[in-house]
């Protein structure tokens, strides 16, 4: 080695150590710090309203002395404080059951009554908003802005269908579950054949918890002549129909969860009338424990199956960040929309000319098949194609022309639809599903393919073991992946799991295309608090103080066996703070990939396909002591940018973050909240 070789190397392990002595301590003040101080804000009542009105509401939270502003992320809502009270019943003294978690429940101790102003023309769905302290921002609560007058629910009883609360379709009711095992019953009339959406929006505080989550049920009166009143359930929606593990909906924590939506849809083949109860899982309820209850026929809801969306989402946003999508990733409500392909391109790592380039040779080849459209759009691939109702057998298996997105319907009991494709020799090919309508367990899409030989090759029942190996559970999967290791033809196979089930709401979308390696979705957490993903407190904000620090984990996904490397970097930080890009802290094999025990009288675990891997790096802000404070919130973005072979891909919205560098000594102001 050479004497400038052996000095650059002293001067790199040099300030590697100074780095290392600078960031230690700061990161130990890092993990000494709890924000117990921050404001948080964990219940909201009422739950929405309707555009161009005003209502109060009334918020619950933790640390909110001296609270001064309300703070949405755009200009068409606007809330202002009307007065602010000291809540002070104070909390037993018993063990929190959240503490084996490394969490704690939050006990408000103030409530902060806010008058509400909704612009005629705002836009429809979920509006963020916080509460701004001397000490810095709070977490997120949202309201649901709706089109329709809203109802209040009545003062008299109506805790069984005999003295049901009557309502004129369509009605948004806002309500309460005002005590432990109440139940509220609603009376209307529906006009036979229409279709109907059913939603009910729970209380999204964060001392609700799974438990507290709304349910609706609908009802229709038997008409017996011994017992009249009789119901007949026709439909239900529920935390215990759930795909998703119960530990999932745990997430109690310093910041809130997002509101929980349940819907589900019913066609009226007869008269009423009809009853719809709403309750909670376990009849848990309380004076704050509010819902919003929507009933809008299906072609008149303006905006259904996207409640639940942000009314403004983040520009570049992988997922709307809405509760149902968030916690559902992998769930049949992830919507395929129509310019999929592109958007999985330009997470790809390609650089922009490359994505259309690949697209343009997608709709080239596209083009030269029989029966295929003249015209394409590149950012609106794939091309539907609709089901043809003679594809019930193999023979009469409807072509299909890869990338498609088939859309077809379960339209009767032991209906199956069967669809033919080519493929060359080590093709890799995704299978997506969506179930627009109805989602497991109500409508459960069994997808196989088939071999010429009627060989069965893949399908989306998977088998996940646990316990000693022994334990075995059985998933149905939205996406699967396979490589067909011979060119030829091949036909894929959708039907029912049940085989029991069919009608015109179990309407499907499959999209077949070619397996596209590339990013999925990027998580931001405060840190790590248990092996049970679910229970890591998200990063939805920062307050920081001159002189401290934040530590954010970032988990990014690696979907369809992407093997690049990803970038990433904060745009918009202030004058004093900066930002550093360390190694994992506390993150483990079983966070990151989920506890998998391999089965009895086997060496490896067989892979699990349609599963994104999961990698995890932390990221250090830091102000100096002499930066100076942000006279209001402002948004840092987190940047992605893939790296794949020593190309660059374009960059990605990864997250927003309100930020606030705060003096303890003086309140912060909000000047333009859209800076």
């Amino acid at each position: 080695m050479h004497l400038s070789e052996r000095v650059s190397l002293m001067f790199l392990r040099l300030l590697i150590t100074i780095t290392i002595c600078l960031i230690v301590p700061l990161w130990g003040e890092v993990k000494d710090n709890k924000h117990s101080n921050e404001p948080k804000i964990v219940s909201v009542l009422p739950l929405g309203g309707q555009q161009g009105s005003s209502f109060e509401i009334k918020v619950q939270g933790k640390a909110l002395k001296g609270c001064h502003t309300v703070w949405f992320e755009n200009k068409e809502v606007t809330g202002s404080i009307e007065r602010l009270e000291v809540i002070e019943n104070k909390p037993a003294k018993t063990k929190d059951p959240l503490a084996q978690y490394g969490l704690e429940t939050v006990h408000p101790d103030h409530v902060a009554f806010i008058k509400i102003t909704v612009s005629k023309d705002a836009s429809l769905g979920l509006h963020l908003f916080r509460l701004l302290t001397p000490v810095g921002i709070s977490n997120a609560l949202a309201l649901q802005i709706v089109t329709e007058p809203i109802i209040i629910e009545t003062n008299n009883p109506h805790e069984s269908a005999a003295k049901a609360q009557p309502l004129l379709l369509p009605a948004v009711v806002n309500g309460i579950l005002f005590k432990k095992g109440e139940q509220d019953f609603y009376s209307f009339e529906a006009p036979v054949g229409s279709e109907i959406l059913f939603e009910v929006q729970s209380d999204q505080g964060i001392k609700s918890g799974y438990h507290a989550e709304a349910s609706v049920t609908l009802y229709k009166k038997s008409g017996s002549w011994f017992d009249p009143e009789k119901l007949v359930r026709l439909e239900i929606d529920g935390p215990s129909l759930s795909w998703e593990p119960i530990h999932k909906y745990k997430r109690i924590s310093s910041a809130a969860r997002w509101t929980l939506f349940r819907r589900f849809t019913h066609r009226f083949n007869s008269k009423g009338p009809h009853i719809l109860s709403v309750q909670t899982f376990l009849g848990n309820g309380d004076p704050d424990h509010g819902y919003q209850l929507r009933i809008v026929p299906l072609e008149k809801s303006h905006y259904s199956w996207v409640l639940g969306k942000l009314a403004h989402p983040a520009p570049g946003d992988w997922l709307e960040r809405n509760s149902a999508t968030m916690r559902q990733l992998g769930s049949f409500k992830r919507p395929i929309k129509p310019n999929h392909l592109s958007v999985l391109y330009s997470r790809s790592g390609l650089t922009k000319q490359d994505v259309d380039n690949e697209l343009s040779k997608i709709a080239s080849d596209l083009k030269d098949k029989k029966g295929q459209p003249s015209r394409f759009s590149l950012s609106n691939l794939p091309i539907p194609v609709a089901e043809t109702k003679s594809n019930d057998t193999v023979e009469n298996s409807q072509r299909i022309i890869i990338p498609s997105l088939i859309e077809g319907c379960i339209d009767q009991v032991g209906d199956v639809d069967y669809f033919y494709f080519r493929v060359d020799t080590g093709q890799k090919l995704a299978f997506e599903i969506e179930t627009p309508k109805k989602y497991p367990p109500q409508f459960n899409p069994w997808l196989r393919v088939y071999d010429i030989k009627g060989k069965l090759l893949v399908e989306n029942i998977y088998k996940e073991y646990g316990g000693d190996g022994d334990d075995v559970m059985k998933t149905l999967e939205r996406k699967t992946i396979y490589t067909f290791d011979k060119a030829g033809d091949y036909y894929v196979r959708i039907q029912d799991l049940s085989s029991r089930l069919g009608g015109p709401d179990y309407s499907y979308r499959i999209l077949v295309r070619s397996q596209i390696p590339h990013l999925g979705r990027i998580e931001l957490s405060l840190g790590v608090t248990s092996v049970l993903s679910s229970l890591i407190e998200k990063a939805n904000h920062i307050n920081l103080v001159p002189g401290q620090g934040q530590e954010i984990v970032l988990v990014c996904e690696k979907e369809e066996g992407f093997q690049g490397e990803v970038a990433f970097y904060l745009d918009g930080l202030p004058s004093g703070v900066q930002a550093w890009l360390s190694s994992p802290a506390n993150w483990t094999e079983s966070l990151l990939r989920g506890i998998q025990y391999r089965p009895l009288n086997t060496e490896v675990m067989p892979p699990i396909h349609h599963r994104p891997e999961r990698n995890a790096i932390t990221l250090f802000l830091w102000a100096s002591p002499d930066a100076p404070a942000t006279n209001h919130p402002k948004f840092l973005k987190l940047m992605a940018r893939p790296l794949v072979k020593g190309k660059i891909g374009p960059a990605i919205i990864a997250g927003r973050l309100p930020f606030i560098l705060i003096r303890q000594n003086r309140p912060v102001a909000v000047l333009n909240p859209n800076n």
